[in-house]
């Protein structure tokens, strides 16, 4: 195998595919990336068994092959390649050790059989097809990534869901304590499933900003994703998911709006003498265009005060501080509306430009 690739196509394929590359695992060759020369073109592959990424290349190929080179050595040497000469030169030698030459600095490593590698069937017949905008589509799975269950006791909770009705297009994280629901309109036929939460994390770190279309093409039991010059392939998480509509329907008795910023930074401050250990919780005391936002706990007391548009019934309710500041950081907004049902209901915090995004926290009992 002997080609010629551009030093950045080079960066940029291999920092993509190692995404989904084992970092430790009982099959060694899982650890690898695998690299195929052919036809003026260089293939890129991660696979964990659970996410698969394939990029191509245009490269100019003077002899075809293929092998498999250990990742975390293969990546490394890749980012520390001079930048001084765009073109770099991979080749196989009579060891079968692969080098890799840029300017003056070359790196030899070893390799192993690209027979043993798992390189995935790709076939497209009776899937469906969602396709949406590259930009929109991390900026959807960003807003709600943040909800997902980080555990697999339920697990159709450990993914997004993705659910398309009438060209509406809602993506869902919850976690049975908070739900996050993004929505846009969508150019697609009705659809629905749900993709694994460390999918999602990093197919969102893949997605750039362009406008380019992404197409998701769904079989029974995999969803391959289309983008560029690269494929994600994954398992779908089987089950049906909970009734999302219902729980974000609300009866309020109380909304407040105020700049995220000012309520972002007062919870983050009561929030500092509380831990995950001591499992404290931060009272709202919510009256006369005030939110009283209090907190004791072994470590000390913090109390704060924060004006607001207040329209209804005075309230006290107490939340995970945790559970609310990921909530605000996730709105793209300078003004928010909480709205509240009682104290003993989840509230619905929304941003005041645009009407695509909602998360809804629940209270703890004080």
């Amino acid at each position: 195998m002997k080609f010629k690739i551009k030093r950045q196509d080079l960066i940029n394929s291999v920092n993509t595919v190692e995404k989904a590359v084992s970092i430790k695992s009982t099959i060694n060759i899982l650890e690898g990336i695998y690299i195929e020369a052919k036809n003026n073109e260089v293939t890129f592959i991660g696979n964990n068994l659970e996410l698969c990424i394939i990029c191509k290349i245009p490269a100019q190929v003077d002899l075809e092959g293929s092998l498999v080179v250990k990742a975390n050595l293969f990546s490394s040497a890749v980012k520390k390649l001079p930048d001084f000469d765009e073109d770099v030169f991979i080749e196989i030698d009579e060891n079968s050790n692969i080098s890799l030459s840029c300017g003056n600095a070359k790196f030899n490593f070893s390799t192993a059989s690209a027979d043993e590698f798992p390189k995935p069937s790709i076939s497209y017949e009776n899937v469906k097809t969602l396709k949406i905008k590259e930009n929109i589509l991390k900026s959807m799975i960003r807003q709600t990534m943040y909800a997902v269950a980080q555990n697999d006791i339920k697990p159709y909770l450990s993914g997004l869901y993705f659910n398309l009705e009438n060209k509406i297009l809602d993506i869902v994280g919850c976690d049975s304590y908070r739900l996050a629901i993004r929505s846009e309109e969508v150019d697609s036929e009705n659809i629905s499933f749900i993709l694994p939460g460390k999918t999602a994390k990093e197919l969102c770190a893949v997605l750039g900003e362009s406008e380019d279309e992404v197409y998701i093409k769904l079989s029974d039991k995999n969803a391959f994703i289309e983008l560029n010059n690269c494929i994600l392939i994954t398992r779908l998480i089987d089950g049906n998911y909970l009734n999302y509509k219902s729980i974000a329907e609300n009866e309020s008795k109380l909304s407040i709006i105020t700049e995220t910023k000012s309520i972002l930074d007062s919870v983050d401050r009561a929030a500092l003498i509380t831990s995950e250990a001591t499992k404290a919780y931060i009272i709202l005391d919510i009256e006369n265009d005030y939110v009283f936002i209090n907190c004791e706990t072994v470590f000390g007391k913090v109390n704060d005060k924060l004006s607001v548009n207040m329209v209804g019934e005075p309230i006290k309710i107490a939340f995970n501080p945790r559970y609310l500041l990921e909530a605000f950081k996730n709105i793209d907004s300078q003004e928010i509306k909480i709205e509240f049902a009682g104290p003993r209901n989840p509230i619905s915090i929304k941003p005041i430009e645009g009407k695509n995004f909602n998360s809804i926290v629940v209270p703890v009992k004080f």
